[in-house]
């Protein structure tokens, strides 16, 4: 949801979007805007979304790979996109997911834009792995949760990298239960890669968005939207320098 905020905050400002890559949520919030979903219907979706129609969409497959076959992500974006292919959207758009085999980063920038979000999103455990290519693919936060070569690979200039990964500390674990230390777990290790790939790639402008003592989830998108919308505010004099020059 805190993308949703970003993306607001910018068009508000006036500041040109030439660019989007993401990964995991960041590649569906993404790839809806690059294909011209207004920002309303982009935050209704998830606004309705609730707990139940998420827990409804994780039903374990048979034989079992995965809680989800992830086919309630194709029906949920379909009519919104329908067959919107990347290489046709208005802006220069990649959606990242991770090679399963490999190990590897892979960022999708052909094809159509419902198999790369669907495959950008796919959480290891809760979504069965897409297949696409011939490559097996999960969730991209897993090895590139902040995709900024990706982006300056794309053609961007001026990088504005959005963390929304909660902080290790603030998510809390007073009675935890294995599904909550293997959600810790994950969280500490994409946080660790994200601050990594800020020190390496160092984009022109990083931003996390200040979440509170609350932060948003599938159940309670809560102020999601409006935390990354400040997080924007906060840095606009400098973007607002960086376009200009």
């Amino acid at each position: 949801m805190a993308h949703v905020g970003v993306l607001q905050a910018l068009t508000e400002a006036g500041i040109p979007i030439h660019v989007i890559a993401g990964a995991s949520v960041g590649a569906q919030v993404g790839g809806l805007f690059a294909a011209g979903v207004p920002l309303s219907d982009i935050a209704r979706l998830w606004s309705e979304m609730g707990f139940t129609r998420v827990a409804r969409s994780l039903l374990p497959t048979f034989p079992w790979r995965g809680w989800s076959s992830g086919e309630e992500v194709r029906r949920v974006l379909y009519p919104l996109v329908g067959d919107r292919r990347i290489e046709d959207l208005p802006l220069r758009y990649a959606a990242v997911a991770t090679d399963l085999r490999t190990g590897e980063p892979v960022a999708i920038t052909q094809g159509p834009l419902v198999d790369a979000i669907r495959a950008s999103v796919s959480v290891p455990g809760l979504f069965v792995p897409a297949e696409l290519d011939g490559r097996l693919l999960v969730d991209g936060g897993v090895v590139n949760p902040l995709p900024v070569e990706v982006a300056r690979a794309l053609g961007a200039e001026v990088v504005l990298a959005v963390d929304v990964l909660v902080a290790p500390h603030e998510k809390p674990l007073e009675r935890p239960n294995v599904f909550s230390v293997l959600f810790q777990m994950a969280t500490i290790f994409q946080k660790r890669i994200a601050y990594l790939e800020a020190q390496v790639a160092a984009p022109e402008v990083l931003i996390t968005p200040e979440f509170g003592d609350r932060p948003p989830t599938y159940a309670d998108v809560g102020g999601g939207v409006e935390a990354g919308y400040q997080a924007v505010q906060a840095v606009l004099p400098k973007l607002r320098e960086l376009v200009g020059s």
